[in-house]
């Protein structure tokens, strides 16, 4: 029952694939190690022609820390600061933007001669010579649409050999390419990529003997490489620090870009507030002398209107309301010089002219009571928002999503201001009716008042609000200039561009253990794909999986050498001669209850070595001193007779089935390697095999020959090929099923297993030809090895796989030697 249990489990387990387990890829790797030794060496050889080739790359960083309105730093002190508000506010991430503007690494590139490179081949590397190139080459005439090239070189005698004129302007992208010039350090060269003066560096000396190949490159592809390479970025979203890094060939170089950007900024932001110095010094100006002019006139028209009225002490004939007046009169002169002020600044907004061109609002006002506090803060902002506006736009177009926002963000801070001031002049109209209100009640008491004074007041407080004005204006004109003379940068250097002499790329460590990683995983990959997409048999492992049929051994992988037919040697120690001694051991426990004495070999496909097998095994035998018999009955293809040199005999079985020969004797050929063993050839080849096997003649001869030989081996045709094999199995007494490692596919084995139990043959057992260990079994555990290895070495003529010895083997013979 439990073997028919275990029958039915493997039967259903037929279509498994073997999982590779752990012992199974080391014994792989071992296995195949010279793979990994070849491919160890070729990732190496890669690794080191990468390594040789690039360059080094180093990295330098700087740190800013910029003045952010919104965190509490960087308030801006102007003439105006009183009624500025937070319009114009700076932040973090705009100065970002800044810090990678067009228009400031163009100032870098142009400072520095960047669109010009200077580089020289050594081996298989070339090296950037920035900062180190013994003559600086310039350029007179404007940057090339594309890139231009030449080479020099410094004679013995300290001049310039210019050589290789090479311009990709032109259509040949050649200019004059042979030519070659010679001048002197310091002249002016014309040459045929244009003018050109040179200029001996501190490194003239010392890298003279090298060839400098000058390339010159279009100054915007320049501008538009180094803004990619700059990284700016705000460290800290809680701070207002911004790192810039770049990483470079030449650490110099990166260096010069770094501090050019930041020192560019700077002069930048203090241009920025000049100009607005100025414009509202400017401004201030124009008012003083409209203001000057308008303040003349209303003193000469009090002078005159008290001269031709004659009123010289006008107070003392308003001696009982003069308190009270007094009051409501410094009440109104303020108000209104609120509202003269704001509307001047109303006005000015309002101005189309201005509207459209987004310029600066020079604006002024008194520090008067009921000002909101907001109006003060918010034109400082407007200023703000139109310099970014301005200098964004010189670096992109107008249709930049944004420069639209900030453009946006002006016109809503236009219309805030507007509105602000408009609430406010309302404000102050309602305040100055309720004063007037005020006076017409105190005017009333006053009815002995004459009219003239109140005129003569009329004057004094319009005089007052001019007079007020003005001298606001000339504190504010001070408070500019002192703004001008102090303007300072937006940000503050924390650390200028500084990094570690060592290169950040490539490198050599992690690419030296990619390159140990890759040789190490490609060729297991490989063998990997290989064993689990072969569909053959790889080792006896396939077999015991799915088969229950009895295992007889296993015969070693033989590559033919000076035999193709039989190999065993009396004596011999070797592999293949103890794999078929085992074999003939095994034979013994088949015929445990039936005595075995003919012996069948088949198989499912040509190819297995059912001849080789059959022949060696007799010859086996014979070395036993049994009496061997061997019948190819192979009548369709001969194999044995071909193999043993009498595939064209007349003298086979075919004659003797047919009635041409009578005696039996006449179709035995005595072996020429033994005494003990004799063949039966197939002799012609007969137009009905089947027929003449399953003839009475067929089953004499047999009964016959049983009464002559102790064992007669019988080499059949495959048995999923043709029939023969089936109708011969009535004559055998033991049917051994061949087959060969990475012949037969694995897929075939369930119909194998179906042949067993069907009892299709007779007392049918199977045996593993051709098998490997270092090619394709891995060890799995079973193969030969563990039955005849011990003890015996493989002998003069064996050869596994195409591989004389394994890593095992040459270890164990190296040891041997030492020994």
């Amino acid at each position: 029952m439990a073997d028919m249990i275990e029958s039915k489990e493997r039967t259903e387990g037929m279509g498994n694939e073997r999982v590779l387990t752990i012992q199974d890829i080391l014994n792989m790797v071992l296995a195949n190690w010279y793979w990994f030794v070849v491919s160890l060496l070729v990732y190496g050889l890669i690794a080191g022609i990468y390594l040789r080739r690039t360059a080094p790359i180093y990295s330098r960083t700087a740190t800013v820390l910029v003045k952010d309105t919104r965190k509490g730093s960087g308030t801006e002190i102007t003439a105006f600061s009183d009624i500025m508000g937070g319009l114009g506010r700076r932040s973090a991430e705009n100065e970002v933007h800044i810090f990678k503007s067009r228009r400031l690494m163009e100032q870098v590139v142009k400072r520095h001669d960047l669109a010009t490179q200077y580089i020289v081949k050594e081996y298989l590397r070339t090296t950037d010579m920035y900062g180190r190139t013994p003559v600086l080459v310039k350029f007179l005439s404007d940057a090339p649409v594309k890139a231009v090239q030449f080479k020099y070189s410094i004679d013995e005698n300290g001049g310039l050999i210019l050589k290789e004129f090479i311009d990709t302007n032109n259509e040949d992208n050649t200019i004059n390419e042979g030519i070659t010039i010679k001048a002197a350090v310091g002249d002016t060269i014309s040459t045929p990529l244009g003018e050109i003066t040179t200029v001996a560096t501190p490194y003239f000396d010392a890298n003279r003997d090298k060839e400098i190949i000058v390339s010159r490159y279009p100054l915007n592809e320049i501008i538009e490489s180094y803004r990619k390479r700059l990284d700016c970025v705000i460290a800290d979203k809680q701070a207002s620090v911004i790192t810039l890094t770049m990483n470079d060939q030449v650490p110099l170089r990166a260096e010069h870009v770094i501090n050019g950007i930041i020192s560019a900024y700077d002069a930048d932001a203090i241009e920025d507030k000049q100009a607005v110095s100025k414009l509202t010094e400017e401004f201030i100006q124009e008012r003083l002398a409209t203001l000057g002019e308008e303040l003349n006139l209303a003193d000469s028209d009090i002078a005159s209107f008290k001269q031709s009225n004659r009123l010289y002490n006008p107070a003392q004939e308003a001696t009982m309301s003069a308190e009270e007046l007094q009051k409501l009169k410094e009440n109104v002169l303020s108000l209104e010089a609120n509202v003269e002020m704001a509307t001047y600044i109303l006005n000015y907004l309002n101005d189309d002219s201005r509207n459209n061109s987004n310029s600066l609002i020079p604006a002024s006002t008194v520090s008067m009571s009921g000002v909101s506090s907001s109006l003060t803060s918010q034109i400082e902002l407007y200023n703000k928002s139109v310099l970014d506006y301005q200098r964004l736009l010189s670096a992109s177009s107008a249709t930049n999503p944004v420069i639209i926002d900030l453009n946006n963000q002006i016109a809503n801070i236009r219309s805030a201001i507007v509105a602000s001031l408009e609430s406010h002049i309302e404000g102050l109209k309602l305040q100055i009716k309720q004063v007037n209100r005020e006076q017409n009640i105190a005017n009333s008491r006053m009815q002995s008042s004459p009219t003239m004074e109140k005129e003569l007041l009329s004057k004094a407080r319009q005089q007052k609000v001019k007079e007020e004005l003005y001298l606001y204006l000339l504190t504010k004109l001070e408070e500019n200039a002192l703004t001008g003379a102090t303007a300072e940068s937006n940000a503050r250097i924390i650390d200028r561009a500084y990094g570690s002499n060592k290169p950040v790329s490539p490198r050599t460590l992690i690419i030296l253990f990619m390159t140990v990683v890759c040789a190490m995983i490609i060729p297991l990959a490989i063998l990997y794909l290989r064993e689990v997409m072969s569909t053959t048999v790889r080792s006896r492992r396939d077999i015991d999986e799915v088969l229950t049929i009895p295992y007889l051994g296993d015969i070693p992988s033989y590559n033919g050498g000076e035999h193709k037919g039989i190999v065993v040697k009396d004596n011999s120690r070797d592999a293949l001669s103890e794999a078929f001694r085992m074999m003939q051991t095994n034979l013994s426990f088949m015929s445990v209850d039936k005595n075995v004495q003919v012996i069948m070999f088949t198989s499912s496909i040509p190819g297995s070595g059912k001849s080789f097998v059959s022949s060696n095994l007799a010859k086996t035998l014979a070395l036993s001193g049994k009496r061997v018999l061997v019948i190819d009955l192979d009548l369709r293809k001969r194999t044995l007779s071909k193999i043993m040199g009498h595939g064209n005999t007349r003298r086979g079985i075919t004659s003797y089935l047919t009635g041409k020969l009578a005696s039996i004797n006449d179709v035995i050929t005595p072996s020429e390697t033994d005494k003990n063993l004799d063949f039966v050839f197939a002799g012609p080849q007969p137009p009905n095999p089947a027929e003449m096997l399953m003839s009475e003649r067929m089953d004499a001869l047999m009964n016959e020959l049983r009464k002559m030989y102790d064992y007669i081996i019988v080499d059949s045709v495959p048995a999923m090929a043709v029939a023969d094999a089936l109708i011969v199995d009535r004559l055998v007494d033991l049917t051994v099923y061949v087959i060969r490692q990475g012949n037969l596919d694995r897929r075939m084995l369930p119909d194998i297993e179906t042949l067993y139990r069907e009892k299709k043959f007779r007392n049918m057992c199977i045996i593993l030809n051709g098998v490997t260990v270092n090619k394709r079994t891995y060890g799995y555990g079973y193969g030969y090895g563990y039955g005849y290895g011990y003890g015996y070495g493989y002998g003069e003529s064996e050869e596994i796989g195409g591989w004389k010895l394994s890593w095992r083997r040459v270890k164990k013979a190296i040891k041997k030697r030492d020994e």
